[in-house]
């Protein structure tokens, strides 16, 4: 039983590796552009991005160029016109992943279509079986891949920068904190985020461990949290500071939506492109801060996966579930 366990169990792998990995390698022969999408819109921002870095992955495996297609795959993030003089919403924030338009690609007639589905093999690769928590395996795999296909656009790094420059100086050491709430909460496949107490508590005792520290910068998509953290530390010896963003309030509804799924009925102007624009804003500064405190999601993990281990310490608090 256990040999035909086994030959059964060769078998569905093969079979699995056929329908996709083999599909790819027979359409090589002609195809030389990767089309990378993701069907039905898609999810949050960085759910998406970690989408796109998956297949890149198998893309650069058998030799194909990836192209990202946001134009004819719409997102949560696009808009009904141009942005920054494109409407493919990948470029609203990010360079060509292979150094190819997306038109010259579907010009050449040589293309092959990704499957439009997040593919866990490629994008979670060596990350901790739970909540998909980036190893340094992980950051040491991903990383070429990030530098090389996942570039920011130039002008948009330029402006982050320059507010980051305005915010904190050269000798300031700065806590980075990010607390997700809004439909986190929801118990439906997420990990439920801990109680905004302990990341308070969290915060006061690495401030007390760290007297260095000058600065907090917070990323939230809740005004209760923001509010909460501007009264703590409104008189204290620590600047606080954020950036403009869209929020939501948690008035304890049974179900609480996104801000990424939230349907305004008066948008401000190009509001999808600006909910992406401030997400990423909120974790390229994640990324230069010298410590950081955060929960078990998408933001916290590609944080983590730009900061390649430079942060002197990480504290990442337990989703309810796995905290009683």
């Amino acid at each position: 039983m256990k040999i035909k366990s086994w030959i059964y169990g060769m078998y569905k792998a093969f079979e699995k590796y056929v329908k996709l990995e083999g599909y790819y390698l027979l359409h090589r022969i002609k195809a030389k552009y990767y089309i990378i999408y993701r069907e039905e819109g898609g999810a949050g921002f960085f759910s998406n991005y970690m989408c796109v870095l998956g297949h890149i992955v198998l893309a650069r495996k058998f030799g194909y160029i990836p192209v990202v297609d946001m134009k004819n795959y719409k997102t949560l993030y696009s808009e009904d016109i141009p942005v920054a003089g494109t409407e493919n919403a990948w470029n609203y924030y990010f360079q060509d992943a292979g150094g190819v338009t997306l038109e010259e690609a579907y010009a050449s007639g040589r293309c092959v279509n990704c499957n439009g589905k997040y593919l866990e093999k490629y994008s979670d690769k060596y990350v901790m079986p739970k909540w998909r928590y980036p190893t340094e395996k992980t950051i040491r795999f991903y990383t070429p891949f990030v530098e090389k296909h996942m570039r920011l656009r130039e002008d948009l790094e330029a402006e982050y920068a320059a507010e980051w420059s305005r915010r904190a100086g050269e000798k300031d050491v700065v806590l980075g904190i990010h607390i997700r709430g809004t439909d986190m909460k929801n118990r439906l496949g997420h990990p439920t985020p801990a109680p905004v107490q302990d990341y308070l508590e969290k915060t006061y005792r690495l401030l007390q461990d760290h007297p260095e520290i000058t600065k907090i910068f917070l990323a939230t998509d809740e005004n209760n949290i923001k509010e909460l953290y501007e009264k703590q530390f409104r008189d204290s010896k620590w600047e606080l500071f954020m950036n403009e963003a869209f929020r939501l309030w948690d008035h304890g509804e049974e179900k609480r939506t996104g801000v990424h799924e939230t349907k305004l009925d008066n948008p401000r102007k190009l509001h999808k492109y600006l909910m992406g624009k401030e997400v990423l804003q909120d974790v390229w500064f994640l990324n230069q801060c010298d410590y950081l405190i955060c929960g078990h999601d998408n933001v916290a993990n590609v944080v983590i996966l730009w900061n390649q281990d430079r942060y002197k310490q990480v504290i990442c608090l337990d989703p309810v579930e796995d905290a009683r």
